[in-house]
């Protein structure tokens, strides 16, 4: 009999022994998943400023003058070169080429959907032949042109030879890796031979 009490008493120590440490042991597993969670979020923290730093790095990097006034050019060309007898606009072809902002600009505000195609008396024709663009960086993700676009536009198969001044503010887009157009002004325009003050 005293060797039963001893084996029972034995017994329950063993019981409460493990009782306390899968205790300790799952007090210890809740420290873990919550020092887990704390190290997870600082992580992802931590992989959106660095990813935000290297946006800001590859802005800087591509903020030369040579790499901005190709963004405006690819714009450029896309925005002067159109013809309403094919049903394009000068609209129509920059998609890509602005921010949202920059498309409320550039597209009159009841064009919707694909426009139509004129009739060949109502057609307009343009076709940039130059273009003179003046680059000031702005800050590492933003600049800022200024831009002498010359263009035919014909109508009735008449040519007339223009020029457009334009005031364009562009944003670094690292995701498409270009420049895009985020705001444009029309500051005037003239004949293509005329002096502009």
């Amino acid at each position: 009999m005293r060797k039963l009490i001893i084996a029972l008493i034995v017994l329950a120590v063993g019981f409460v022994g493990t009782g306390a440490f899968a205790s300790f042991q799952l007090n210890k597993s809740n420290e873990n998943e919550k020092k887990y969670a704390a190290e997870k979020k600082e992580n992802k923290d931590l992989q959106k400023e660095n990813e935000d730093l290297m946006n800001r790095l590859t802005a800087l990097q591509n903020n030369q003058e040579a790499k901005v006034k190709e963004d405006v050019k690819k714009f450029l060309n896309g925005y002067f070169n159109y013809d309403t007898a094919l049903g394009e606009r000068a609209w129509t072809k920059v998609n890509g080429l602005v921010t949202d902002r920059g498309m409320t600009m550039v597209r009159p505000p009841d064009a919707e959907g694909t426009p139509e195609k004129s009739t060949p008396e109502t057609a307009v024709k343009s076709e940039l032949y130059d273009s003179k663009i003046y680059y000031t960086p702005v800050s590492e993700e933003k600049a800022n042109v200024f831009v002498r676009a010359y263009q035919t536009i014909t109508v009735n198969k008449v040519p007339a030879k223009t020029q457009t001044l334009l005031d364009i503010d562009l944003v670094y887009d690292a995701k498409k890796n270009r420049w895009m157009v985020d705001k444009m002004e029309l500051v005037g325009g003239a004949d293509a031979e005329e002096f502009v003050n």
